[in-house]
């Protein structure tokens, strides 16, 4: 071989190598940014998140709501107790002395301390009802934090974005029945409570099978974790499953009948009287017209 073919083998295996060390970093840069992608949290990861913080925060105001009242009962009727023993105590010693020396008693005149322990009483009274009447927030189940997100590729993906969707449509459910049926919202959110958390586990379960098929191919222990994705996969669609249930047993409970007053019984006199009041303005300005 000439050494103009010698260096010419030698400058194509260069660039040759340069390309291949270009394709190789871009295909770093491609894993890297679709692991990147993977890690995001979803639309439903994140409206699930943000129905939680929500909750988490009304129940904090519902609480500090109670405090003030509570407090605000206890200074009125401790306040109240004291101007009425102190008022009440300082009257009857005018009293006394009004009646034993003819005169004005030693702290002014005793009607005033009267009344004002009559007041006192009455704030006392007041305070101590409004505090029995406050009632205090109900027991508050925050709900569950999203599942884990797999990577599109990892086995049960499907399922675990099925679950989030699931859960933030059962969270959804919830609003309208804490109106109607409180009893029966609180219900599910204690199975919401319970159900989540395993079915989480599951999801990351598959999260560190799908690592270890990634990083050992083509070996029994990358065979063993794929099989056993599979098993973890199928009992999380089943708890998919039993959350479609719940969804479709929540969807009948707000088709049910309310039991208050309905639509048609609080519209009906006033859409009535309205016809009736429409009928009269038309008689008043046609007072010949028949009826």
């Amino acid at each position: 071989m000439s050494y103009c073919g010698s260096v010419a083998k030698r400058d194509a295996d260069q660039f040759a190598a340069k390309v291949q060390a270009g394709i190789s970093r871009g295909l770093d840069v491609v894993d890297a940014w679709r692991a990147a992608r993977a890690q995001r949290p979803t639309r439903a990861q994140r409206e699930l998140r943000e129905q939680r913080d929500r909750a988490v925060a009304t129940h904090r105001r519902e609480v500090k709501a109670y405090e003030r009242r509570k407090n605000r009962a206890r200074v009125q009727t401790i306040g109240g107790t004291a101007v009425a023993g102190v008022a009440g105590t300082v009257g009857v010693l005018d009293v006394v002395v009004e009646a034993t020396t003819s005169q004005v008693g030693v702290y002014g005149p005793s009607w005033m301390w009267l009344g004002a322990a009559v007041v006192g009483a009455v704030s006392a009274w007041m305070g101590r009802s409004n505090g029995k009447t406050i009632r205090a927030p109900g027991v508050f189940l925050p709900p569950v934090e999203p599942p884990p997100q797999l990577r599109p590729e990892a086995i049960g993906s499907r399922e675990s974005e099925q679950l989030t969707h699931l859960r933030l449509q059962l969270v959804e459910v919830l609003v309208p029945l804490d109106r109607l049926e409180p009893a029966a919202a609180t219900e599910l959110r204690r199975v919401d409570l319970e159900a989540a958390p395993p079915l989480h586990a599951l999801i990351e379960r598959l999260e560190v099978l799908d690592r270890m098929q990634r990083e050992m191919p083509g070996t029994s222990a990358g065979d063993a974790a794929r099989k056993a994705a599979e098993q973890v996969r199928e009992r999380l669609s089943i708890g998919c499953s039993n959350y479609e249930s719940l969804l479709t047993e929540s969807a009948g409970l707000l088709s049910a009948p309310d039991l208050s007053r309905t639509t048609d019984e609080i519209l009906a006199p006033a859409v009535q009287a309205l016809t009736a009041y429409a009928h009269g303005l038309q008689r008043a300005a046609n007072p010949d017209s028949p009826l």
